[in-house]
């Protein structure tokens, strides 16, 4: 395919730093976003072929002030802007609604569902100069029902879903597709750092609160990064040419109720 570039946040992260690998072999150039300086290390370490190129900016994507740096690096790259990956998200402390913080309630939503508007807002112009392009996100599967314990979690990934959803509403006359992934359990140190969190709200040990959450996979594992880098990639790529407004379920067989 022809020279095309994709920026990508929390590139940082389990799920990032596969979904990179993944691109990488599809041929994208990439920017990968994340708040630490050592995602600059990151990108001059990943390998690369031809003439992609790979850029690492540190930027806080709650502040819409840092993204300049974003837009310096895809000129940099100099092909089509085609991608905006939003993989960026964070868990929320683990508690109940009734003594859950407000200043925790907007942490959680300013980076997992207002990062990703403002995001969105300021790449859509070049998304509509590409000729073709992709947006994908990634929710929850928490996204799609409650859970005790992680209200702010769940309704910032049901939002989401939801402005994803309205995305692709708006977008599709441009040629702009927009989609999610909403995954399941993830073997990332997020997710086994929420579980030996909750265990202790809950007064149990870790290996019982692993336990009772892998048991309702009925592929009985979590998935591996890998494995939501390939939805990603999916997306991304001309095999989803038909896809837009859609949540694909990446959970091992997960039911909602």
């Amino acid at each position: 395919m022809s020279a095309r570039t994709g920026v990508l946040t929390g590139a940082a992260g389990g799920i990032g730093k596969a979904t990179t690998e993944r691109l990488l072999k599809e041929g994208w150039s990439l920017v990968l976003v994340d708040r630490d300086e050592s995602i600059k290390d990151v990108a001059a370490s990943t390998q690369t072929s031809g003439d992609q190129k790979v850029l690492g900016v540190a930027a806080d994507i709650t502040d819409p002030s840092t993204y300049g740096e974003i837009d310096d690096a895809v000129a940099e790259i100099g092909a089509p802007l085609k991608l905006l990956a939003l993989v960026a998200g964070v868990l929320q402390e683990v508690g109940a609604i009734e003594t859950l913080a407000i200043e925790e309630w907007d942490r959680v939503f300013n980076i997992n569902l207002r990062a990703n508007m403002l995001l969105m807002k300021h790449f859509i112009p070049a998304l509509k100069a590409a000729d073709g392009a992709a947006i994908v996100t990634v929710s929850s599967w928490y996204g799609k029902s409650g859970h005790g314990f992680f209200g702010a979690y769940c309704a910032s990934k049901a939002g989401l879903i939801s402005l994803t959803h309205t995305a692709a509403d708006e977008l599709s006359k441009d040629k702009i597709r927009v989609n999610t992934v909403a995954p399941g359990n993830v073997a990332t140190s997020m997710h086994l750092d929420a579980l030996t969190e909750e265990a202790e709200k809950r007064g149990i040990s870790f290996e019982e609160m692993k336990k009772t959450e892998w048991d309702k996979i009925p592929l009985e594992r979590a998935a591996y990064p890998s494995e939501i880098a390939d939805a990603i990639n999916f997306l991304a790529g001309p095999d989803s040419n038909y896809i837009t407004g859609a949540t694909i379920d990446v959970n091992g067989g997960c039911l909602f109720s």
